[in-house]
C-alpha cells in the first residue's frame, strides 16, 4: 500500500536550498550533520555562527536525501554514515582539528564517528537518536513486518517546533520509507553498543520539550 502526498516537502524549497555547503575558515574544522529525511539548511545557521568564530564548517548531504523519497528508499543507514565519513575525511585534509556535531540522525553519526575514527576531537549531539528508550517501544518492533504492507510514513501536518524560523528551515521529506525507519533502527543498535568507545569531550543536548526524539 502506498501513501500518496501532495508536496514532496514539509516545507517549500527550491533545490539550490537543498545543498551541502561549505564555510571556509581556519585550521579547526567542524563537521554539522543534519537529521533524517532532512538537509542541510537545518543546519547552515550553527554553520554561519562558527564560521563566524573562525571554524572552517562544513554542512554535507546525506545520501539519499534532498531529492525524493523514493531515492532515499534506495538507501540504507551504511549509505547514511558512507556521506558522513566522506565528510569527516574532505574536512580533515584541510584541518589540524575536526569535531562533528549533527541533530536527530545527524547526532547519531556524528556519536558513531566519534566512536570509530580517532581525529575527532570533540563530539556534540542535539537530540541524539541513541536512546534505549527506542528498543522498548511497542511500535519499534513492528516496523519490520510493517514495511511489507505499508511503504511510506507520513508525519503529521504540523512541524513539532515552537520556532517559526526553524520551521521555515526544515525541508524534509513529506513522507518518509519505511525501509530507512527500519534501517534507522538498526543504526541505533549499532550506535548504541559503540557509545563506550567513545571518548572525546562531548556536549549532549536535549530539549525537555521534545516529542519527536
Amino acid at each position: 500500500m502506498a501513501i500518496r502526498t501532495q508536496s514532496v516537502w514539509s516545507s517549500p524549497a527550491k533545490p539550490e536550498q537543498l545543498q551541502p555547503f561549505r564555510m571556509r575558515g581556519g585550521v579547526r574544522g567542524c563537521l554539522l550533520i543534519h537529521g533524517f529525511a532532512g538537509t542541510p539548511p537545518e543546519m547552515r545557521g550553527l554553520g554561519e555562527f562558527l564560521a563566524a568564530g573562525g571554524y572552517d564548517v562544513m554542512g554535507p548531504l546525506l545520501a539519499g536525501h534532498g531529492l525524493t523519497p523514493e531515492a532515499m528508499a534506495a538507501t540504507r543507514w551504511p549509505d547514511w554514515v558512507r556521506s558522513a565519513e566522506e565528510a569527516l575525511a574532505a574536512l580533515r585534509r584541510d584541518c589540524e582539528d575536526v569535531f562533528v556535531c549533527g541533530q536527530s540522525l545527524g547526532a547519531t553519526l556524528a556519536l558513531h564517528l566519534a566512536a570509530t575514527h580517532p581525529e575527532v576531537k570533540g563530539v556534540i549531539t542535539m537530540g541524539a537518536m541513541a536512546s534505549p528508550a527506542y528498543f522498548r517501544d511497542w511500535r519499534i518492533k513492528i516496523i519490520r513486518g510493517l514495511k511489507y504492507a505499508v511503504r511510506w510514513h507520513v508525519p503529521g501536518d504540523e512541524p513539532d517546533l515552537g520556532d517559526p524560523t526553524a520551521v521555515r528551515l526544515l525541508h524534509s521529506y513529506a513522507r518518509r520509507p519505511t525501509v530507512c525507519i527500519e534501517s534507522l533502527m538498526q543504526l541505533l543498535r549499532v550506535v548504541d553498543r559503540e557509545l563506550p568507545q567513545v571518548r572525546v569531550p562531548a556536549l549532549i543536548m536535549h530539549g525537555r520539550g521534545d516529542r519527536t526524539v
